[in-house]
């Protein structure tokens, strides 16, 4: 064999060697690439059932919140003290809408009165 032969062998065998290695590489990246993808999915669909877990909870307490308070507004508003503020409360505001009527059109009365004046005065 000369040394060219040699020499080209050693350089075949050089870049077949590359090759192999950077196909090897490729290979375990790519896996790795799948392997992260894979773990993303997961976890993100492991999110999304979480969320799910949580606005259902949410819902069922809001719901059960609502209804305890429902309950309680019911039995506040059968309370004879209760009923009775409210009464009192409905008539001081009958009271005040009168007391308002009158003030509006004893105010009405007077300001006609003094235009009359200013005109008797002209």
């Amino acid at each position: 064999m000369s040394t060219r032969t040699v020499a080209a062998a050693g350089v075949i065998g050089l870049v077949l060697a590359v090759a192999g290695c950077t196909k090897a590489d490729q290979q375990k990246t790519n896996a790795d690439a799948q392997a992260a993808a894979s773990d993303a999915k997961a976890s993100a669909a492991d999110t999304s059932q979480d969320v799910k877990a949580e606005a259902q909870k949410l819902g069922q307490d809001i719901k059960k919140s609502a209804k305890e308070s429902g309950a309680d507004l019911k039995a506040i508003s059968k309370d004879p003290e209760v009923k009775k503020a409210a009464g009192e409360l409905k008539g001081s505001l009958k009271d005040l809408g009168r007391a308002v009527k009158d003030a509006s059109k004893k105010h009405g009365d007077e300001a006609g009165s003094d235009a009359s004046k200013d005109e008797g005065s002209k």
